[in-house]
């Protein structure tokens, strides 16, 4: 089974979180708290089912420029991993649910930014 999702606009970077973390670590832990928010808004929208393991999950990023580095766009893949346990659409994000190498693709599109997530696995 193929399940995709998309988040609008762009998360936020490993700089953004470094920085609310180093003014207050409970102002980093409500960065990290809103954008996972954010996401489990889009996977209910999607309305995708469970999974069982294991999961491959790639990402595209679509970015409305080429200013931040690849690097720092896709450690938002920790708060996607996270939104996608706590929404029950997997159990975990430990080795032995998410397969494979979790591939990234990077495009650029300034009037429509956003993350496109597809997950392949089969339904719980």
């Amino acid at each position: 089974m193929r399940q995709r999702f998309e988040i609008p606009g762009k998360l936020p970077s490993l700089n953004d979180y470094v920085d609310a973390c180093r003014r207050n670590p409970y102002v980093g832990n409500k960065a990290k708290q809103r954008t996972q928010d954010e996401v489990m808004l889009a996977i209910k929208a999607a309305r995708l089912k469970p999974m069982r393991a294991p999961v491959s999950v790639s990402f595209e990023w679509v970015e409305p420029d080429m200013r931040r580095d690849k690097d720092n766009i896709s450690s938002a893949k920790k708060y996607i991993l996270d939104a996608l346990v706590e929404s029950g659409v997997i159990s975990n994000d430990n080795w032995k649910w998410i397969a494979g190498n979790l591939p990234d693709s990077y495009k650029v599109n300034k009037q429509n930014p956003r993350v496109i997530v597809t997950l392949e696995g089969e339904p719980r």
